[in-house]
């Protein structure tokens, strides 16, 4: 395997959609809400960019101590697999992690110096990075204190579709933070039902997620919870808050989530090798759903305003 191979598998790629939907929803929502507005198309690339590479060095600082922790050992299945495959030596994985970081701070930098207001945009970067940073990174570790479902509900939701907003629209607004809360349920979904995975594997070691503290049969409740959630809230969202009527292209994809949802119910029933894929395919839920939703704003704007 090459190192471009090595590098490309320990930034764990199968996940990178959770940060591309937001900086496109967030420029999406600025030019609904503003019709005037002309998309800066390099801010918009380089926001894309950012947020992806900082997602990556989130992936593999999250890497790196859930090895030092044991978490990732051999015989688990929760890690991109570099470090429990002896493929990069774990301090490569840390200086991988801060480069990435370096490179989507300087990025941020450089766009919030390029529109009015750009400190507010650094104070949502900084939140952004702080989440991610410390999803299991010392001192706080969100991930290991039963923390880590909100941190991934905020900085892959509300944080990054304001951010991305914001760079657009130079100011604050409720609406990206609203609309992104569908696809937000789906993002932690994703990282629940690793964890619920991998409850036995976590439990030997010193740490505590929510999927450890409910136990197994809430943790399977807790995830369908999350994925009807993402409906909810999007009849909520066109009830109350003005989302567009056709956003509910989303129920497209409830056969996916109502085939999940069963998977998760016969857990100890479905083999171990398709359940060990769980992450991934309620990754592809979220990829579906969010495409629809998008998909559901460019028709309102473009068709039906």
């Amino acid at each position: 395997m090459s190192k471009v191979s090595i590098w490309w598998q320990a930034s764990r790629p199968f996940s990178f959609t959770v940060s591309i939907l937001p900086p496109i929803l967030g420029s999406i929502i600025a030019k609904m809400e503003s019709p005037g507005l002309k998309i800066d198309w390099l801010l918009f690339a380089l926001a894309l960019i950012g947020c992806v590479i900082a997602h990556a060095g989130a992936n593999m600082i999250g890497d790196y101590f859930d090895f030092k922790k044991r978490v990732d050992r051999e015989g688990t299945f929760g890690s991109s697999g570099v470090l429990i495959s002896n493929l990069i030596e774990p301090k490569k994985v840390f200086m991988g992690s801060i480069v990435a970081y370096v490179i989507a701070s300087s990025i941020g930098i450089y766009i919030a110096a390029s529109i009015p207001n750009g400190m507010y945009l650094i104070l949502i970067i900084i939140i952004g990075a702080v989440l991610g940073l410390f999803y299991a990174a010392e001192p706080f570790s969100f991930k290991y204190h039963a923390l880590g479902d909100l941190a991934v509900f905020i900085s892959f939701g509300p944080a990054m579709t304001l951010g991305a907003y914001f760079v657009q629209a130079h100011h604050f607004s409720w609406t990206p933070v609203l609309y992104a809360i569908p696809a937000a349920f789906l993002v932690d979904a994703v990282l629940h039902s690793n964890n619920l995975r991998d409850i036995k594997n976590d439990s030997v070691v010193n740490i505590k997620t929510v999927a450890i503290l409910i136990g197994e049969q809430n943790s399977k409740r807790m995830y369908y919870g999350l994925i009807i959630s993402a409906y909810i809230s999007v009849i909520l969202l066109i009830t109350a808050n003005g989302l567009p009527t056709v956003s509910l292209i989303t129920l497209l994809s409830l056969p996916l989530a109502l085939k999940l949802i069963g998977i998760v119910k016969r857990k100890n029933k479905v083999p171990d090798q398709q359940f060990i894929m769980i992450d991934a395919a309620t990754a592809q839920l979220h990829s579906v759903f969010s495409v629809l939703f998008v998909v559901s704003l460019l028709v309102q704007y473009y068709f039906m305003s």
